[in-house]
């Protein structure tokens, strides 16, 4: 009778761990994408527990910029926490068009940061200080360019590869840094789409590249030039992974 009540009781801890497991996020702590409805951003209030933070019907339905860009059936596809707790940044697959945006927590306002339109908007990454944050976006070409937004002054500019003359260039897993000052991030040609016009495809080392705030300076080195001359120390630990496997 006993092993059976001990059985039983493992049992449903078991299934309520089924159950509650995806309240549990890694990435962002107490807050979270709800992984059986993505219209709905949640925060955890008690372990268990969780209120909504932000529901997609609470978005707007157009772009400021270009009323006429309607967004269409929209869900949340990634969001990120910023440093201080202060702001959400979130990116949104939308039936019709793409868009990225930053939500401030305390006055639950909404600011448009990027309109995809023919993209998709992908993750975003925050600057340690919590005032600058950087999305990665993907066009129809499948080609990866960086959209970078300040908001203090609320400025946004455009990182990608016909800046450095390259066409063929994807822009990808962008970080910042230690003064928010400079985004570095992973230089790579895009064979697919180097394919798609008919071109061969190239065996060309990765890059790390770096700009100031306006998209600007931009420069270009080799991982083994790049880790020469910028400290270790400055550079985040998920960035590291990066240089393991790119070419030297």
């Amino acid at each position: 009778m006993k092993l059976s009540c001990i059985k039983i009781a493992v049992f449903f801890s078991f299934a309520i761990l089924l159950v509650l497991s995806p309240l549990c996020h890694a990435d962002e702590g107490d807050i979270f994408i709800d992984p059986s409805d993505p219209t709905v951003i949640r925060r955890t209030v008690v372990p268990f527990a969780s209120e909504i933070l932000l529901r997609t019907s609470d978005l707007p339905a157009s772009s400021e910029a270009h009323p006429n860009v309607l967004f269409g059936d929209q869900a949340f596809s990634y969001i990120k926490l910023s440093p201080e707790g202060t702001h959400l940044a979130f990116s949104v697959d939308g039936s019709l068009s793409d868009w990225s945006g930053i939500y401030e927590i305390s006055s639950k306002q909404v600011r448009q940061v990027g309109l995809s339109f023919d993209s998709v908007a992908l993750a975003p990454y925050w600057s340690v200080d919590g005032r600058r944050v950087v999305f990665e976006e993907e066009d129809s070409s499948h080609r990866r360019y960086l959209q970078v937004y300040d908001l203090s002054e609320g400025s946004r500019c455009t990182l990608d590869g016909r800046l450095a003359k390259g066409k063929f260039l994807d822009f990808t897993n962008p970080w910042w840094s230690e003064t928010g000052d400079k985004v570095y991030f992973r230089v790579d040609v895009n064979n697919n789409y180097r394919r798609s016009t008919g071109l061969k495809p190239l065996t060309v080392p990765s890059r790390i590249g770096e700009a100031n705030l306006q998209c600007q300076a931009l420069v270009l080195r080799s991982v083994e030039k790049f880790m020469a001359e910028v400290p270790a120390k400055s550079i985040p630990q998920e960035a590291m992974v990066l240089f393991s496997k790119s070419p030297l």
